[in-house]
């Protein structure tokens, strides 16, 4: 029960966000990489054997380790196999992407340039590896991979046998690789500034486009309520024709019943593309600007799911409220209408495609806060995808394709913490996934049971 629920402290809250913040960071750069990730790591496990051959026959080195070049092989051999990955191995795809990296760039290279005396030919090869990071990453990430990898190649050297350190040929390399670190990094500042501005430009034009659809929109919509309005009028008129004996087309039932489907069709299709305007919109819009204000959740609930534009009768009757408590949140109508269409939308879309389940939407509340949960039993949400959902554009469904652009649960969990709560995930694969909205005791109080839906 809620009630029985502990609060973690502070600090490890903290800690815990900060983790989650450094695993997405590090997902997100290793989605980027993912789909030419098998064919740059394919060639990696080939090149770096052929590396030692060169570089102990046809270009001699004063050092060079076979070890080093299988070892290289060996750890992107799993990346460049990933598609067979186990599911759940899958969640530490990221962090062995970083690990990997981290040893066949900065130090495989960095500790044969020591160990090689650092020739401008060494150096040249380092240069290169320290632009393929920085392509690969971000700047913190690429931060960290350098300082990591050249820390680990200078603590072999120094441990491992060697003539002494080429003080004079790194303080010759030092300008260089200033300027590379320098002039890098602000490169990948550019290019990150350049796409947001390309993000800033799309929600623009989607702020347009999405204004300019209303009218016409509304003119559909009009002219459905009008086709309505004269249809029983034009249908007893022909009725009264036939009777007359005048010459008029035949109509027949199935022909009726599909003008009066269509007409609901159009209702329905319009009052859908209305809503999705309205999320739209409502994702791209600065959440700070909205006034929160004194809400009863229940009846907001029950307003949002007679509200919602279900594609049949079949997807309303999956979705059910359960009896319970009521309380008063200081939040937004609007903003709460639309993390539950958001969070109906998922649930309807992935029990619908697995052809079973049902949706129970319930509101509890107890000693340490009020919670508003959005239980389906359809098949559930795989453990490697579970961390990332709330991710902004990610997107996911079982077979590869993605449900749409990925902002819905990004939007709902800046809506929700907007009004001052938190929302979790908790899903088992094959079973259920439900969603927990919970706001604290401060921001409600209970008024009473509400009724059954």
């Amino acid at each position: 029960m809620p009630g029985t629920r502990t609060v973690p402290p502070r600090g490890w809250a903290r800690w815990r966000r900060l983790r989650r913040r450094l695993d997405n960071a590090m997902f997100t750069r290793a989605r980027y990489s993912q789909p030419m990730m098998p064919v740059m790591c394919l060639l990696g496990c080939l090149f770096m054997p052929l590396y030692w051959y060169i570089w102990t026959y046809l270009l001699p080195q004063p050092y060079s380790n076979l070890g080093l070049h299988l070892a290289g092989s060996a750890v992107l051999l799993p990346l460049a196999l990933q598609r067979w990955w186990p599911r759940r191995c899958r969640p530490w795809l990221p962090v062995y992407w970083y690990a990997v990296i981290t040893y066949v760039l900065p130090f495989f290279f960095g500790y044969l340039m020591l160990r090689n005396g650092s020739s401008i030919g060494w150096m040249a090869v380092h240069q290169f590896a320290l632009f393929i990071t920085m392509m690969l990453f971000d700047l913190a990430s690429f931060a960290l991979i350098f300082s990591l990898g050249t820390a680990a190649a200078a603590l072999a050297f120094q441990l491992g046998p060697h003539a002494g350190w080429p003080t004079h040929a790194l303080l010759q390399y030092a300008p260089v690789l200033a300027l590379t670190l320098v002039l890098g990094p602000l490169a990948s500042l550019s290019q990150k500034f350049a796409d947001q501005a390309k993000v800033n430009a799309l929600i623009g034009a989607s702020n347009n486009i999405a204004h300019e659809l209303r009218t016409p929109l509304g003119s559909l919509q009009l002219a459905g309520r009008a086709i309505g309005r004269y249809l029983p009028h034009l249908l007893e008129s022909h009725r009264l024709a036939e009777q007359a004996g005048l010459p008029v087309a035949e109509l027949r039932g199935p022909h009726v019943q599909a003008l009066r489907r269509g007409i609901d069709v159009i209702e329905h299709e319009v009052s859908h593309a209305h809503t999705v305007i309205d999320m739209l919109l409502m994702a791209a819009r600065p959440m700070g600007k909205l006034q929160l204000e004194p809400l009863h959740v229940r009846a907001c609930v029950a307003q949002a799911l007679a509200r919602y534009p279900y594609a049949s009768r079949a997807e309303r009757e999956r979705v059910h409220l359960s009896p319970g408590p009521d309380f008063v949140l200081r939040g937004s109508e609007t903003l709460l209408t639309h993390v539950l269409f958001n969070l109906l939308r998922n649930a309807l879309f992935h029990t619908g495609r697995a052809g079973k389940g049902e949706i129970r939407v319930s509101l509890e509340t107890g000693a340490d806060g009020h919670y508003l949960r959005v239980h389906d039993t359809g098949p559930g949400i795989p453990p490697d995808v579970l961390p990332r959902i709330f991710n902004r554009f990610y997107s996911y469904a079982e077979g590869g394709t993605g449900t749409g652009l990925g902002i819905g649960l990004a939007f709902s969990q800046s809506a929700v913490e907007r009004m001052g709560g938190r929302i979790s995930c908790h899903s088992r694969w094959g079973e259920y996934t439900e969603f927990v909205v919970r706001f604290p005791a401060r921001a409600g109080v209970p008024s009473g049971q509400g009724l059954p839906a």
